[in-house]
């Protein structure tokens, strides 16, 4: 009878152990899937910002240069549809972006509103030149800090 006793016992403490390795041998596999399931959601939230982020700055990069354009030889109003468009692309692309890229997106919107409003009768061409190229060179820097913006890996934090 004792035998039977410590061979119950013994059944019993190995499948209590077993047991016991299972539980946490399944606890690690859960934290490590909910991890890597996490981990999956940050990275398809981060691409797809990268993907909006993107085609606001074309948008906003693309409304620059019509605008400078358009706008070569007259003047724009304030209040028309263009700039109101280009005002809206712009604010879209602010709220989206890091400092950065926002310090950037200012200087050349005000290189390209500075250009658009002033009056192109009797200007100098020099000063007409030399405005155009700075607002281009402003919008080319913009292009490439945004550039190096959306084409950014993930990274796991």
């Amino acid at each position: 009878m004792d035998l039977t006793w410590i061979g119950v016992v013994d059944t019993t403490v190995k499948i209590g152990l077993g047991a016991a390795i299972s539980a946490v041998f399944g606890y690690f596999v859960l934290v490590k899937k909910q991890e890597h399931e996490n981990d999956q959601e940050q990275r398809r939230l981060f691409y797809s910002l990268q993907e909006e982020k993107k085609s606001k700055y074309v948008e906003f990069l693309s409304l620059s240069q019509k605008l400078i354009q358009t706008y070569l030889y007259t003047s724009c109003s304030p209040a028309s549809d263009d700039y109101n468009q280009y005002l809206r692309a712009f604010n879209e692309l602010q709220i989206i972006s890091n400092d950065t890229i926002r310090v950037k997106a200012y200087e050349a919107m005000y290189s390209v509103q500075s250009f658009i409003f002033l009056s192109k009768n009797q200007q100098e061409i020099d000063l007409l030149d030399k405005m155009v190229a700075d607002a281009r060179e402003k919008i080319s820097v913009f292009q490439k800090v945004a550039q190096q913006e959306a084409t950014r890996q993930y990274e796991k934090i």
